[in-house]
């Protein structure tokens, strides 16, 4: 089954968005996480499981796979969307410390070479048109390209592939600075395939200006210009949504990594002073029986969400790998008891559009997700990076 969307047909849009009828991966955890030993060998096991239960992650029932002029599948493995894409960050960091460590691991060959088969079924299948979310892709195949001509070209791509590479990133760097709406104030706007969501910000592009609630610390998940009158705008709503606050605990670090920014620098003194406002606003309210947080951090009878909770614990070990935070983490054991025998992860929401009420967030159907695997892959291995002795 292919579900139809049409701008003039909202109740079938909205289908995408509710549990109603659906039956929900929402299993218990696997074990008490407070009682748990991970160690190297025990993350090596559970890498490797979650890796795999990725690749076969997809909408079996049709119900999430949707016609917008094509075909689109945000759930299966093997589509190109920005779920899809946050899977190659989690590969590629894995790739990067198995092959940095050891550069003939039969370990990192492997997984290079799952991403490189992605890549090539994605150019055959045909690049998709560009929004938002598709942009996504660009990370990793910047790191790939950036990796190769730091180890010497060839070491990591091929001639044919490396130049392919080049001109994906040329062509849609271009877009973005040049061709992606505009709201009001230079901010990105969140086009993506099915809405133009005009003059709206997401905290899914990380607009920290309109975003972050002066009082908690978190943020909300959207902005809307008022186009129209005189005000200045509005949030959506007062839903302060896990899975949109961890894509900035993750990016804050994996900004100032990329940049290098002087800790003087006020850039780097703001970013910072955001990250640990955040985080300090997250720990006391961590659920204690799971070690996971709600999908409302501020609603303790919404369901705990996996993915969001993986982010937050990934952007935390990476920042103190950095030395930006010096907090312990117990959520990554509360992630990992998530984790079926099959691979799967349990209590991961499905994508989230913008929403008017808080309800709305409560009623999104929890299942198999691209990115319920590879927000933890990226959590486990920056564990593994500071168990290895990154940081001492």
């Amino acid at each position: 089954m292919v579900l139809q969307i049409y701008a003039d047909n909202p109740q079938a849009a909205n289908m995408l968005f509710t549990a109603d009828g659906f039956d929900e991966l929402n299993a218990e955890p696997a074990f008490d996480y407070r009682v748990y030993k991970l160690d190297e060998n025990e993350a090596e096991e559970k890498l490797a499981l979650l890796i795999d239960g990725m690749t076969k992650v997809e909408d079996k029932t049709g119900r999430f796979t949707y016609r917008h002029g094509r075909v689109i599948d945000t759930c299966t493995y093997h589509k190109w969307e920005w779920p899809q894409a946050i899977g190659m960050n989690g590969l590629f960091d894995y790739y990067h410390l198995t092959s940095t460590s050891d550069p003939f691991s039969s370990k990192a060959k492997h997984v290079l070479g799952m991403m490189k088969d992605w890549y090539r079924q994605r150019n055959n299948e045909g690049v998709p048109t560009k929004n938002i979310n598709s942009m996504a892709v660009m990370y990793s195949v910047a790191c790939l390209v950036e990796l190769d001509q730091k180890r010497g070209k060839g070491s990591v791509l091929d001639d044919e592939w490396r130049v392919r590479f080049e001109d994906w990133i040329d062509e849609w760097a271009e877009w973005i600075m040049n061709e992606l709406p505009r709201t009001p104030e230079g901010g990105l706007q969140h086009l993506t395939f099915r809405l133009a969501n005009e003059g709206q910000l997401w905290d899914d592009t990380l607009m920290m200006t309109y975003l972050m609630d002066p009082i908690s610390g978190f943020w909300y998940h959207a902005w809307e210009f008022d186009l129209q009158g005189g005000k200045k705008g509005r949030y959506f709503s007062d839903a302060l949504w896990a899975r949109g606050n961890c894509w900035i605990t993750l990016a804050i670090p994996m900004f100032l990594e990329l940049t290098r920014l002087s800790p003087s620098d006020p850039v780097h003194r703001i970013l910072v002073s955001a990250l640990r406002r955040q985080v300090d606003a997250l720990l006391p309210i961590q659920n204690p029986s799971t070690g996971l947080w709600h999908t409302l951090l501020d609603d303790p009878t919404s369901y705990v969400e996996t993915s969001g909770s993986s982010g937050f614990v990934g952007g935390m070990l990476m920042a103190i790998r950095l030395k930006y935070l010096s907090v312990a983490v117990s959520g990554l054991k509360g992630c990992l008891a998530q984790v079926m025998p099959d691979g799967a992860v349990a209590n991961v929401s499905k994508g989230t559009p913008a929403g008017r009420d808080r309800q709305f967030y409560k009623g999104i159907p929890r299942m198999g997700m691209v990115y319920g695997n590879s927000l933890l892959i990226v959590a486990l291995v920056q564990w593994m990076r500071l168990n290895g002795g990154e940081v001492r």
